[in-house]
């Protein structure tokens, strides 16, 4: 009798391909299906069979891969926050900045995301909100890192420019400051586009409130690295 150990059966191909690569192919369609649909006619205005329409993926392999439309929506909200989170760490300051360029790059490279393609900025701010149970908490703990974040760049600014923080400037304030920027945008989506204010005056206005929320004077905004 053979008494070699039996050998793992090779990955299932359907036509080629890996059963795995397919699969990570249909999700990318759907989630770009739902970028789409929930970002321009929103998520309760969309079904599974239009996601799937738009998608060109099967209802039944839309079930294989998401148990519900919501579960959809709260995967395609962890990849629009992964990518600001990465557009962050990227980002880069130049060492002859003034403190108040440093600040409107920060918050470009967190907004631009959103405001390169606003159906990104609709489904965050928007759509996401009061969907379901598990949403709502990963809404809840995405604000809470968010803030963490913007805490932790402002105490980078601080350093970098010389500065020493008010003890008001704190965890509070970085909510806040999260939140305002959230309705900041979801404003700015509901108003024409002739009607806005340029990009850059924007970013600019937003960086400016950020730095005062932190207790920066106005005469601090040109201070360069020390």
């Amino acid at each position: 009798m053979d008494s070699s150990p039996a050998q793992p059966s090779a990955p299932r191909r359907w036509h080629g391909t890996l059963r795995s690569e397919r699969d990570s192919a249909r999700r990318t369609r759907l989630l770009d299906a739902a970028l789409e649909l929930y970002g321009t006619i929103g998520f309760r205005r969309t079904s599974v069979q239009a996601v799937c329409q738009e998608s060109g993926v099967s209802s039944r392999s839309f079930y294989e891969l998401f148990p519900t439309q919501e579960s959809l929506l709260e995967d395609l909200y962890i990849e629009l926050n992964e990518e600001i989170s990465t557009a962050l760490d990227e980002a880069r300051i130049p060492s002859s900045a003034t403190l108040a360029e440093a600040a409107g790059l920060i918050v470009g490279a967190a907004l631009s995301p959103m405001l390169d393609d606003e159906r990104k900025a609709r489904v965050l701010e928007i759509e996401a909100v009061g969907i379901c149970d598990s949403l709502e908490e990963r809404r809840h703990e995405t604000m809470r890192l968010l803030a963490a974040s913007v805490r932790g760049a402002f105490d980078e600014l601080d350093h970098a420019y010389g500065l020493t923080a008010p003890a008001a400037a704190g965890d509070l304030t970085s909510i806040v400051l999260v939140g305002g920027i959230t309705e900041a945008l979801v404003q700015r989506i509901h108003t024409p586009a002739d009607e806005r204010s340029s990009r850059n005056e924007f970013l600019t206005a937003i960086a400016e409130v950020a730095l005062r929320a932190h207790g920066i004077a106005d005469r601090q905004f040109r201070l360069r690295p020390v």
